[in-house]
C-alpha cells in the first residue's frame, strides 16, 4: 500500500491487475474508484467514478479483467440511489449512532465494460447481481457469476451484451476460471442448501457435451488451469496432507503439492512451475523434482503484495499457453 500526497491510500483488488503487455497495472483506490497506473507507480488515471458506490460492497472495479489485446477492460460497478441512503442515514441506533443498513440501499451489481482509458463505458447486464467478470482467453466472450435464473451461477456473454447460463447446478457457483483455449469453464459449485456444507470443482464444456465432477466431500476451491490445459491447481481445506493440490483436467492423478496455508497459486506461463503465497511469504514448486524453494524474500508480506509479485512469475498464464 501507498500513501499519496494527497493523503488517498491505494491498494490493489483481488483480481490480475496486469494488462497483456505487463505495462500497466489496474487498481482499486480505498474510496472504490477503479485506477491504472505503470509498474513504476506513476501515470495514475482514474477510470470510473465512485461517486454513487456503496462503500464497503462490490464496487466499481471489482472484478475488473483486460481484454487480451488490452484495448478493453470489464469490471463490476454496484450503484445505490441517494435518497435511499439518506433515509438510511438517518435512523439512529439506541445508542444514538447512525444506523446503515446496506441491503436497504444496495442496488443489484452490473457488468460493464470500457476502453482501456476509462471511456467509452457501456452496461453487459441489467439485474441478477452479476460480478467477477472474465474474458475468454483469445476469445471476445465474456463470463460472470449472476442470480438471474435464481441461484447463483455462470453467464457468458458477448461484448453487445447478448448473454445465455452456461451452469445450472443444484447449489450456488462461487469461483470459476476459463480453460486456456476458452473451451471449457472450471466451477466451484456449493452444496445445495440443507446438506452438509462442501464445495467441489466441476468441469463444464461449453459445446454442451457433458458436466463432470472433478472433486467432492471437501471445501475445493481456486481452480487454475496449468497454461497447457492439462492439470488444475487448487486450493483444498479438508485434506490434511497439504492445502495446494493438483490434478488432471479430468480428476484423474490427484497428487498434495505444498503444506500449510497456500492462500494464492499461479502457474508459470511454461507450466513447469507454481508461484504460491500463504500471506507472507511467495515459493516456487517446480514440478520436476517438486521441492519448495526458500521465499524468494520481496521483502513484502501479506496477500496484497502476493496479487502484485504472483503474476510477475505467471503473467496472463491462463492466456499465454
Amino acid at each position: 500500500m501507498e500513501q499519496t500526497r494527497e493523503g488517498r491510500s491505494w491498494e490493489f483488488a483481488p483480481f490480475d491487475p496486469w494488462s497483456p503487455d505487463g505495462k500497466t497495472l489496474l487498481f482499486l483506490s480505498t474510496d472504490a474508484d477503479l485506477w491504472r497506473m505503470n509498474p513504476g507507480g506513476t501515470e495514475r488515471m482514474r477510470l470510473t467514478d465512485g461517486g454513487r458506490i456503496v462503500p464497503g460492497l462490490p464496487l466499481a472495479g471489482y472484478g475488473a479483467d483486460w481484454s487480451d489485446d488490452g484495448r478493453q477492460i470489464v469490471y463490476t460497478s454496484c450503484l445505490f440511489d441517494n435518497s435511499a441512503v439518506w433515509k438510511t442515514l438517518v435512523a439512529t441506533t439506541a445508542e444514538g449512532s447512525p444506523a446503515v443498513n446496506y441491503s436497504d440501499i444496495r442496488k443489484d451489481a452490473d457488468i460493464w465494460i470500457m476502453d482501456a482509458d476509462g471511456s467509452n463505458k457501456s452496461q453487459l447486464t441489467t439485474g441478477g447481481d452479476a460480478r467477477l467478470p472474465l474474458w475468454e482467453p483469445h476469445g471476445d466472450r465474456i463470463a460472470y457469476l449472476s442470480t438471474k435464473s435464481g441461484g447463483q451461477g455462470v453467464w457468458v456473454t458477448d461484448r453487445g451484451g447478448r448473454a445465455e447460463q452456461v451452469t445450472f447446478f443444484e447449489g450456488n457457483v462461487t469461483g470459476y476460471a476459463w480453460s486456456p483455449d476458452g473451451s471449457a469453464i472450471v466451477c466451484v459449485v456449493g452444496a445445495p442448501a440443507g446438506e452438509w456444507p462442501e464445495f467441489s470443482l466441476w468441469v463444464v464444456p461449453l459445446d454442451g457435451s457433458g458436466v463432470r465432477q472433478l472433486t467432492s466431500g471437501n471445501l475445493d476451491q481456486a481452480p487454475a488451469w496449468s497454461p497447457d490445459g492439462d492439470r488444475i491447481a487448487f486450493r483444498s481445506m479438508s485434506r490434511n496432507q497439504s492445502a495446494l493440490w493438483v490434478m488432471k483436467s479430468g480428476g484423474s492423478d490427484l497428487e498434495p503439492l505444498a503444506p500449510g496455508n497456500a492462500i494464492m497459486h499461479q502457474w508459470s506461463p511454461d507450466g513447469r512451475m507454481i508461484a504460491v503465497s500463504d500471506g507472507d511469504d511467495i515459493s516456487v514448486i517446480a514440478f520436476d523434482d517438486r521441492t519448495t524453494p526458500a521465499s524468494p524474500g520481496f521483502g513484502v508480506t501479506g496477500a496484497l503484495a502476493a496479487l502484485v509479485l504472483l503474476p510477475m512469475l505467471g503473467r496472463r498464464s491462463g492466456r499465454r499457453p
